[in-house]
């Protein structure tokens, strides 16, 4: 079965979900708290995360949809962003690393 990203706060996580991107928790410009991509997590993870004052993790979670729904679903979601962005000037370097976040984010 396919798979997909999704960014879930900690309220929503439970043991044996599989981080889809690292996670890194810093303070006070220091890295206190890592923890890689494919790490599954457990209690005791989460309760690190949690004492650290994470507030979200990216999973890999089974994508039931079928292969002809995530791609009405990624057409409907990409004509979004581009009504969102129309007047946007995509060439300034800021706005583009921010238009390509968003699009990243929600295209998944």
């Amino acid at each position: 079965m396919p798979t997909r990203q999704s960014y879930l706060p900690l309220f929503a996580v439970e043991p044996g979900m599989i981080l889809a991107k690292p996670v890194v928790v810093t303070e006070r410009g220091r890295a206190v708290l890592s923890l890689p991509e494919g790490c599954a997590l457990t209690d005791a993870g989460i309760a690190q995360l949690r004492a650290h004052h994470a507030q979200y993790v990216c999973v890999s979670e089974d994508d039931p949809r079928s292969s002809i729904v995530r791609e009405q679903q990624i057409a409907v979601q990409a004509a979004r962003l581009e009504a969102i962005f129309h007047n946007a000037d995509l060439e300034h370097p800021e706005l583009r690393a921010f238009y390509d976040a968003v699009r990243a984010y929600r295209l998944v």
